[in-house]
């Protein structure tokens, strides 16, 4: 599984515009299709689409289809994503990736009604836009010099882009759907963390995806596993290590990614504190006990 926007920084078909830690505007052009990676997206993410088709299955299994010219709006969380190239040309995206802050922002200044909190929708699709197209395509055009790339703009072409999507809807729709984002559907936390254990995600993340907040967490976890999250997370990451060496051959960074470490080193010293070898020595071990003889 890959975190975004965090694992986009580094790829060559990946422009960044603006960015300031992981709120980030990102020009994404692809010269290949890419399908069904798993990813966990840790910020809020509007998608303008400007070439080629996309489809996102969310968590509860519902497939998203977008098209050039449509604009997706899907709170963090965790996806299956696919990216296809048009017939000719390359898959083309422009994506603002942005956290709770700006969202509470940007609420902050538009007049609110009595929030329904009835048929809002998980995410927000938007048809083709002239306004919204001419946005993308003039960000573009000024922000891909480096001297224009002042993180001081960051905070306000993005509450540009939440006031030009609100004009576009009716009554108070988007203000009704941010507002849900502040209030992430409630899961049951045993069936979830024990599906998505092996994830490289965060407590703060298992808190969110599971509709709690972090402290809230921590206690009805505790009161289901009577332990911390954070100690139950360590121990069945490496029991599932442990369990993988026994029947594959891995490299220790194989290893580490496949139960949900992304820093190598600290994944080694997790390792060898509960099992008392380090991931090295213990394919050594296992491999000269299974010599013959």
């Amino acid at each position: 599984m890959i975190l975004i926007p965090q694992r986009l920084f580094g790829n060559k078909e990946v422009k960044i515009l603006l960015r300031d830690g992981n709120t980030c505007v990102l020009e994404k052009k692809l010269s290949e299709s890419l399908y069904q990676r798993e990813g966990y997206i840790s910020n809020h993410v509007i998608s303008i689409l400007l070439a080629g088709k996309q489809q996102i299955t969310t968590y509860e299994e519902k497939t998203i289809t977008v098209r050039a010219g449509e604009i997706l709006f899907i709170p963090r969380g965790l996806y299956h994503i696919t990216d296809l190239l048009p017939k000719e040309g390359n898959f083309h995206s422009l994506l603002f990736y942005f956290e709770e802050a700006i969202v509470q922002q940007f609420l902050s200044t538009v007049q609110v009604k009595e929030i329904t909190k009835k048929d809002i929708p998980e995410f927000l699709k938007l048809g083709s836009n002239a306004t919204i197209s001419l946005f993308a395509e003039s960000l573009i055009q000024i922000y891909q010099t480096q001297n224009l790339k002042d993180k001081r703009f960051l905070s306000l072409k993005i509450q540009e882009l939440l006031h030009l999507i609100n004009g576009l809807m009716t009554e108070q729709k988007f203000t009704e759907f941010l507002f849900q984002l502040t209030l992430p559907k409630k899961r049951n936390i045993k069936t979830f963390i024990e599906h998505n254990f092996d994830k490289p995600l965060k407590v703060e993340d298992y808190a969110y995806l599971t509709g709690r907040s972090v402290s809230t967490f921590r206690r009805d976890f505790k009161d289901q596993f009577a332990i911390t999250p954070k100690k139950w997370l360590k121990e069945k990451r490496i029991e599932k290590a442990v369990n993988l060496l026994q029947s594959q051959e891995l490299s220790v960074t194989q290893l580490a990614y496949e139960v949900g470490y992304e820093n190598i080193s600290y994944f080694i010293k997790e390792f060898k504190t509960q099992v008392g070898q380090s991931p090295k020595q213990y394919i050594l071990s296992k491999n000269r006990n299974n010599l013959p003889g």
